[in-house]
């Protein structure tokens, strides 16, 4: 079965990751839905869209019995996966010391762990033109006193595509790091930031851009003008220059 499988799905970007790959791959079979909660949401979701199966998934990508269930519906299904918005992502912003440790576990478990997770089970399931799609962050770029662990999540992810890019290459398997900036989404704490505001983005302009970047073959996506200036910059800086600047959005 040809399948497309996007997470976060629910709300924010992979709403829209869903509309573009509607369109973009009428070839597939079904397009499969993936959040840990708004199953209503997702059905909405999927009785809106005619011209493909929708099939949502309620499943919690920061504990391992979620992967073992969406692995076996992979081998039931005989599933050939055509693309991955591997999208889901969780941010809690404030100081290190100040946050839960449940809420730092969580950005780690469904940031890095649900990220990799959802990479290992579904690669076996790819060919040639296969591709994957990671939602990484303009803070991949740099450390973020005050969202340090989002921040060192996203980093992780972004390298993580980059590797992966050069690794399955030879498979035929397309991987792009996909680096938004800010957008209206759950994830979106711009209330706050202290005299410091960045540009938004149009989600489905982010969606439709990364679904092209990806086939052509890059690893790579930064939109706007104004975030293209902010990787390359902190790109240059030693990390520890990084962190001092970023650090007064905060703290």
């Amino acid at each position: 079965m040809k399948i497309a499988v996007i997470t976060g799905a629910s709300s924010g970007l992979g709403t829209f990751f869903l509309e573009e790959v509607a369109k973009k791959y009428p070839e597939l079979e079904e397009v499969w839905i993936i959040a840990e909660k708004g199953m209503e949401k997702m059905e909405e979701l999927s009785a809106a869209h005619k011209d493909v199966r929708v099939r949502p998934l309620l499943l919690d990508l920061s504990k391992e019995s979620s992967f073992e269930e969406l692995d076996e519906l992979y081998r039931k299904e005989e599933a050939d996966i055509r693309l991955l918005a591997n999208n889901a992502g969780v941010e809690t912003v404030s100081s290190f010391a100040e946050t839960p440790l449940q809420k730092l576990e969580l950005m780690v478990h469904v940031n890095v762990r649900g990220v990799m997770m959802m990479d290992r089970i579904s690669i076996p399931y790819m060919k040639e033109g296969s591709a994957i799609v990671h939602t990484s962050s303009i803070y991949s770029f740099a450390p973020v006193p005050g969202d340090a662990v989002y921040a060192a999540s996203k980093a992780f992810v972004r390298y993580l595509s980059i590797a992966l890019h050069h690794e399955l290459k030879k498979k035929g398997i397309k991987v792009l790091s996909l680096n938004p900036g800010s957008m209206k989404t759950a994830l979106d704490r711009s209330d706050i930031r202290k005299g410091f505001s960045m540009p938004y983005l149009e989600m489905k302009e982010v969606a439709k851009q990364a679904l092209e970047f990806v086939e052509k073959g890059k690893a790579s996506l930064t939109l706007h003008p104004y975030y293209k200036a902010f990787a390359a910059f902190y790109k240059t800086l030693p990390a520890s220059v990084s962190a001092k600047i970023l650090g007064r959005k905060y703290l």
